[in-house]
């Protein structure tokens, strides 16, 4: 929790560098912060689920069990998610609230471009009502439809790009996303003064909890399902770099990481950041190490390689607010800016980290996200062992760290960094679980 007041543009950029971002994403590829306080809704996820009308989030309500062990279902392949347990939902690892990290953002005034009525007027709908939200312009036509529109950085063939996945899969019997709404000349983006604008159609329901074992099952079951509706796709106009290079974008880090704790063990006049940041140097270390390990092992190199040549599109911005869980109990994914040719243990490791950040690491969390992916097609001994591998490098310390040296220092960052070390003794206790049913797993197992 911020323990003093930062202006508004600050406090929206802070939350965006302290989030878990996509692993897709490089060093050399990061935004700088002027990026964001200039431009805010550039880099603002679509949100299908705003105030006016979604459901009420769902809070932990009870203590659940923190099992760390047993998480592996291994389980055959389904069309259909298994039955759900409600008595399962919004489980955590103790009762009340979910951990707060320094990317929870309250509301805040903050001022959007707005889009012009030239650009309205280029969709086959008539706008009765609208409303303003972060990055997006809610509007609403007399047949009470409703379309999320919204300026992007991408490039034309790159929406076009995403539009051409996203209805190859749903021929495939994909459905649980958010479509495009085409313009009057039939395209899914245009250009108005130099800038690009597309429209999907809006999906009512709210955020996803990762706190909720039921929504994170769900979550699960959709990514599962939009993996593999996209295997056999492909784009000879435009494809944006995929991200199987997950060894060299890991390595990249870990000698961050190094640079960063040599920097912080220099410093004469070490704040209460720098300390606790060294103190923590030879487990951060260790886990780096470790992740590196796996991921160079001779069955990781070649199923990725395999996987690469085969591959389906990963979502990589797999958060609350890309995530809509619906009235009826399902999710849909929105906002695909990201997506790419990339292993699916991305988008499951994605998951999974904030999921477990917010229990305190239980393993029912895993073992429902586990159970309802592999209701889709079961994932392979070699999967788990990347899953494990990603969930091994220090993100969160590093992420803060990254934050902090790179670009702005804040009290915030200490907090989080606490609640990190505070979840070490249980996130290695389910590395080590995981790790050892991976091992245990055989070929004729899955």
């Amino acid at each position: 929790m911020l323990k003093r007041p930062m202006p508004d543009w600050l406090a929206y950029l802070y939350g965006e560098m302290t989030k878990p971002p996509h692993f897709l994403q490089l060093s050399s590829q990061q935004k700088q912060p002027a990026d964001h306080a200039d431009e805010p809704q550039h880099s603002t996820p679509i949100s299908h689920a705003s105030s006016n009308h979604a459901v009420k989030k769902t809070a932990p309500s009870s203590s659940h069990g923190t099992r760390t062990d047993n998480f592996i279902p291994v389980s055959e392949h389904r069309s259909e998610p298994p039955t759900r347990n409600p008595g399962k939902a919004n489980s955590t690892a103790r009762a009340g609230e979910p951990i707060k990290t320094a990317s929870t953002r309250v509301p805040m005034r903050t001022t959007y471009t707005p889009i012009p009525q030239a650009v309205l007027d280029k969709f086959p709908f008539t706008v009765e009502r609208r409303e303003q939200l972060p990055g997006i312009l809610r509007v609403e036509t007399p047949d009470r439809k409703r379309y999320a529109l919204k300026k992007t950085e991408l490039s034309p063939q790159h929406v076009r790009f995403i539009h051409r996945a996203l209805q190859y899969a749903q021929k495939q019997g994909f459905t649980r996303f958010s479509r495009f709404a085409l313009t009057k000349k039939k395209g899914p983006v245009l250009m108005h003064d130099d800038k690009v604008y597309y429209a999907t159609e809006w999906i009512d329901g709210q955020h996803v909890n990762f706190a909720s074992t039921e929504h994170v099952a769900q979550t699960a079951y959709a990514l599962a399902q939009f993996h593999e509706a996209t295997r056999g796709f492909t784009s000879e106009k435009y494809t944006p770099p995929d991200a199987f290079e997950l060894f060299t974008m890991t390595q990249q880090r870990n000698r961050d990481l190094q640079k960063m704790l040599h920097r912080a063990e220099a410093k004469d006049d070490k704040d209460r950041f720098d300390s606790l940041f060294v103190s923590l140097k030879e487990q951060l270390l260790e886990d780096a190490a470790q992740s590196l390990q796996l991921l160079q092992q001779s069955e990781s190199v070649a199923f990725l390689s395999e996987d690469r040549a085969h591959a389906g599109l990963c979502h990589l911005d797999v958060i609350p607010g890309n995530c809509i869980y619906t009235p009826d109990h399902n999710v849909h994914l929105i906002d695909f800016e990201l997506s790419t040719f990339a292993p699916r243990a991305l988008d499951v490791a994605h998951l999974l980290r904030r999921s477990l950040q917010l229990t305190n690491w239980n393993g029912d969390v895993a073992y429902a996200c586990f159970l309802h992916y592999n209701a889709v097609k079961t994932m392979p001994k070699v999967e788990y062992a990347l899953v494990s591998a990603l969930l091994y490098f220090p993100y969160r310390a590093w992420r803060l760290a990254h934050t902090r040296y790179h670009f702005f220092a804040d009290d915030a960052q200490i907090d989080e960094l606490y609640a990190y070390k505070n979840q070490e003794a249980r996130r290695h206790q389910f590395l080590t679980s995981l790790t050892e049913q991976v091992q245990g797993l055989s070929t004729a197992e899955v």
